[in-house]
């Protein structure tokens, strides 16, 4: 009887392990993507002259240049999501070109402007949320041996790293920059084909199928209320579905992406109905959806189902 408790007990043996050493690693990611948070601005419009990217600058191969303007960001327009830029000095940040990080070397090692050369700050909350969501994966990873193999373990750590980061950038600006959204997906891709085509787990066409059904759907979804209703969603919750709907039909399936929209919804209904009553927040003001997106497709992912009772 003896082997049996043993093999039972093996999952939750390999969960502590694992869970402080992705822990550590999601620590130690938070602080490096901590720093970008701070880039996109605060909560109100900046307004001092936005300084354009200059060109050139050295470290700063296979960037590309922001979207945003001086003459627009003093015009007051609407250009989209800010664009990176040294919170300090003003001055766009290059990222590197399909990745969600500053193509300065500087930056990169020391966190520190390439131009004014003063230091930004880590957003210390960003940083312990990452830690706390690695450490969670690496807990229940054991659990999904099977169903993930080490290309969807990297895939999901790779969705909490961004997620987090994605959330504090809303929480701040109210705004999910392309910069960030852009590239998650090329990287997701690959790491949840690599999942369901290579083994262990794979080859599984018939989860690759519905990894893109949920996708579509949750796509379609949210362009679908963007356009009945513009002022109430913001086209950038309708860039970052795409990736929301391919996890959690990758984890769960089309249902599950559905009922994890349905639940990021719900939660969203919920908290700015709270926020109402003790008039933390009025009728006009605006409340992110990114981080409930976010935190409902994570939910479904680790739970490996749809989220009905």
């Amino acid at each position: 009887m003896s082997t049996p408790l043993a093999l039972s007990l093996t999952p939750t043996l390999l969960s502590i392990p694992t869970a402080l050493f992705l822990g550590l690693v999601g620590l130690l990611v938070g602080r490096a993507t901590g720093r970008l948070v701070h880039l996109f601005g605060p909560a109100h419009p900046h307004t001092e002259p936005i300084r354009p990217a200059p060109v050139g600058p050295p470290g700063q191969d296979g960037a590309t240049p922001g979207a945003l303007t001086e003459e627009g960001a003093l015009e007051g327009q609407d250009t989209g999501p800010p664009p990176p830029r040294c919170p300090h000095c003003h001055t766009e940040l290059l990222f590197v070109r399909g990745l969600p990080a500053v193509a300065a070397r500087d930056f990169r090692r020391l966190g520190r402007c390439p131009w004014c050369e003063r230091d930004v700050d880590r957003h210390v909350p960003a940083a312990i949320a990452t830690a706390v969501l690695f450490a969670l994966v690496g807990a229940v990873f054991p659990d999904h041996l099977r169903d993930w193999s080490l290309f969807g373990l990297a895939a999901v750590l790779w969705f909490a790293a961004l997620g987090t980061l994605l959330s504090a950038i809303d929480l701040r600006v109210m705004r999910l920059p392309d910069a960030v959204v852009a590239p998650a997906y090329p990287m997701a891709g690959l790491l949840l084909a690599a999942s369901v085509l290579l083994p262990p787990s794979g080859p599984d066409l018939h989860r690759g199928a519905q990894a893109l059904v949920g996708m579509a759907l949750i796509t379609v979804l949210y362009w679908s209320l963007w356009r009945v209703h513009p002022r109430g969603l913001g086209f950038g919750d309708v860039k970052l579905s795409g990736l929301t709907g391919l996890y959690s039909g990758w984890a769960a399936g089309p249902v599950g992406a559905l009922v994890g929209a349905f639940w990021a919804f719900a939660a969203f209904a919920v908290v700015g109905l709270v926020l109402l009553l003790l008039r933390r927040a009025g009728r006009s003001d605006p409340l992110p959806l990114g981080p409930f997106m976010i935190a409902a497709t994570l939910a479904t992912v680790v739970a490996g189902r749809p989220l009905i009772p």
